[in-house]
């Protein structure tokens, strides 16, 4: 019994690395590269951070960088978002990430992405969708990143941070 236990183990094993391989695999294709080096226009977060001194005085520490952009093509919107915290986080990312567009002088949603797993379980989560929305409207990108860290196995000490870019006419 043991045996077959272990070659089930062992062939899981196997097709978990097979299938990460080919996930890198497809991570590395060039369309990401064509996209980027189409870029005519983007925006920056008003409220991106390089670093441990650019973050607010309010803020608990956890999140030591956050940065949002919005990037255009000729025909796609391109969201870019990270967040990055400080070692001991559990819980790295973003609580959600909107795409608005400006209709009659009213910002509205156009997409939400507020998923699960929008967090992982690292120190940084980076986010990024390409998106063909409607043109002749003027977008915008907001997000809350979101930082979580276990104090003694029962609290729990949180940090959310709001981010938005500049408008972006497409």
């Amino acid at each position: 019994m043991k045996k077959i236990i272990s070659l089930f183990l062992a062939v899981l094993s196997l097709i978990s690395i097979l299938s990460i391989n080919t996930f890198a695999q497809e991570k590395t294709l060039d369309s990401t590269l064509v996209i980027e080096n189409n870029i005519i226009d983007e925006v920056y977060g008003l409220y991106n951070t390089n670093n441990n001194s650019d973050v607010s005085v309010l803020s608990t520490g956890l999140i030591t960088s956050k940065f949002l952009k919005l990037s255009k093509t000729t025909d796609k919107l391109i969201i870019t978002a990270k967040t990055i915290c400080v070692t001991d986080v559990k819980k790295c990312g973003f609580t959600y990430v909107k795409l608005q567009r400006l209709i009659n002088g009213t910002w509205t949603d156009y997409t939400t992405y507020c998923y699960y797993d929008q967090y992982s379980e690292a120190t940084s989560k980076i986010f990024s969708k390409t998106i063909s929305a409607p043109k002749g409207y003027t977008y915008r990108v907001v997000c809350e990143h979101y930082a979580e860290k276990t104090k003694l196995l029962v609290f729990k000490d949180t940090e959310t941070s709001y981010n938005v870019t500049s408008s972006l006419a497409f």
